[in-house]
C-alpha cells in the first residue's frame, strides 16, 4: 500500500512540475518523456483516498514546500494533509452490519486494502444495512442514488440546447422520463416495443414517412425516374436512450444508419452495464454517456468483470470511505471516486458529480 501511494505522490509532483514555468520546476523535470505522460494520466490517483501511510504526510508536505502550487492546488493539498492526519490518528473504526449482509466478502477485501484499523460488529438487530442494489437505490450517506446522479448529468447536457428531443425508452426505465428537465424543448417520448431495430429507427426518425411520401409522388408519374435519398426528420436535435443493456448495441447502429450524424445521441448509464472489455465500448462510439474518468481507467486496465460490477464495487468503496471520513472527524473532502467526483461535508449528505463523456477510441487508448 505504501508503494502504491508513493507512486501517486510521484505522479502528482510530476504534474505540478510540468504546470510550472519557474526555473526550479524546469530543473526538476523528469528526463523520461514516457514517465511524464504516465504522470499526467495518473495525477488524480492521490485523491482516491484508497490507502494510507505515514510517509504520505511527509511527501505531501514536500509538495507544499516546493512552492510550485497555484492557490487552488495549495488549498487542496493542505486539505488532503489535514484529512490524512485525522484518518491516521484514529485508533479504531467500527462498522455495524447484519451477519447476512450482502457484499460482506467484498467489504472485507476493501477494508484490507485500506490498511486502517477497521472492525466489523456483526449485529442481527442492526437497522442499518448496505443496499442490495448499489446503483438504483440511494446509499446511506449520499444525497441520491447513482442512477439519479446520472439523470442529473443528462439534464445538464440537454439544457445546453433547447431544440426538440427524442427519448427512446423501454418500460423498465419509463419512470426516468419524468425526471428529465428541459426548457422549452419539445420532448417526444417513444417506447421501444419492437423486435426490429431498423424498422423502429426508420419510423421514429421519420425516414419511413419520407419513403412513403416519395412512393406516392412516384406513383403519380411512374415513367419519370426521380433520384431520392430518404431524410430523417429535421425538428430533432438530441436522442436520449433508456434501454436495457443488451438492446443498445443494436439500437445505436440502427439510429445512425437512418439518422447519420444529424443527432446527438445520449445514453443512460445502464447502456454499458453488460460490458466486460473496453473494446466493446467502441460499439457506442461518438455517443455520450454519464461515465466517470476514474471508471474509464478501471475498465481499460481490468477485464473479465462487467461494468455493472465495477460500478457496484465502486459505490461500495465510496460508502466505506464516507464511514471512515465521518468517524475520523473530517470536515470536508474532494474525492476522485470510482462512480464520480465526490464532495464530502460533515453533517451533510455526500454529493456525487458524474461527467458526461463522449465515447471514442482515444478515451480508452493506452
Amino acid at each position: 500500500m505504501i508503494l502504491k501511494k508513493n507512486k501517486y505522490i510521484k505522479h502528482f509532483i510530476a504534474l505540478i512540475i510540468l504546470a510550472s514555468c519557474s526555473t526550479t520546476s524546469e530543473n526538476m523535470l523528469v528526463n523520461s518523456r514516457t514517465s511524464e505522460e504516465r504522470s499526467l494520466r495518473n495525477f488524480q490517483g492521490i485523491f482516491d483516498y484508497e490507502s494510507y501511510a505515514l510517509d504520505d504526510l511527509e511527501s505531501f508536505q514536500r509538495i507544499i514546500d516546493s512552492e510550485v502550487l497555484n492557490q487552488e492546488q495549495l488549498r487542496d493539498t493542505k486539505l488532503l494533509i489535514n484529512n490524512y492526519k485525522k484518518i491516521l490518528s484514529k485508533k479504531k473504526y467500527t462498522l455495524e452490519l447484519k451477519p447476512d449482509q450482502q457484499y460482506s466478502k467484498e467489504l472485507i477485501q476493501l477494508i484490507y486494502k485500506f490498511g486502517l484499523p477497521i472492525q466489523i460488529s456483526w449485529n442481527e438487530k442492526n437497522k442499518n444495512s448496505i443496499s442490495e442494489n448499489l446503483l438504483t437505490n440511494k446509499i446511506d450517506g449520499f444525497c441520491s442514488s447513482l442512477y439519479d446522479d446520472a439523470i442529473t448529468s443528462i439534464n445538464k447536457e440537454i439544457t445546453r440546447d433547447s431544440d426538440s428531443i427524442l427519448v427512446i425508452y423501454s418500460k423498465e426505465y419509463a419512470s426516468f422520463i419524468n425526471a428529465l428537465k428541459f426548457n422549452d424543448s419539445n420532448l417526444i417520448a417513444t417506447e421501444y416495443n419492437s423486435n426490429n431495430f431498423q424498422e423502429f429507427s426508420a419510423k421514429v426518425l421519420g425516414v419511413d414517412f419520407s419513403e412513403k411520401r416519395f412512393k406516392k409522388i412516384s406513383d403519380l408519374n411512374p415513367n419519370q425516374n426521380i433520384k431520392f435519398n430518404p431524410r430523417p426528420r429535421t425538428d430533432l436535435n438530441q436522442v436520449i436512450i433508456f434501454l436495457k443493456p443488451q438492446e443498445y448495441k443494436s439500437m445505436i447502429p440502427a439510429l445512425r444508419y437512418h439518422g447519420g450524424s444529424n443527432f446527438k445521441y445520449i445514453n443512460f448509464i445502464s447502456s454499458m452495464e453488460d460490458i466486460t472489455d473496453s473494446k466493446q465500448l467502441l460499439d457506442y462510439e461518438d455517443s455520450w454517456v454519464p461515465f466517470s474518468r476514474n471508471l474509464t481507467s478501471k475498465v481499460k486496465n481490468d477485464s473479465g468483470a462487467t461494468l455493472e460490477r465495477f460500478l457496484a464495487l465502486g459505490a461500495l468503496n465510496e460508502w466505506l470511505l464516507i464511514q471512515i471520513l465521518d468517524q475520523a472527524g473530517v470536515q470536508s473532502a474532494k474525492i476522485n471516486g470510482v462512480t464520480g467526483s465526490l464532495v464530502f461535508r460533515s453533517n451533510s449528505c455526500t454529493k456525487r458529480i458524474i461527467p458526461m463523456q463522449k465515447i471514442s477510441a482515444d478515451l480508452f487508448s493506452s
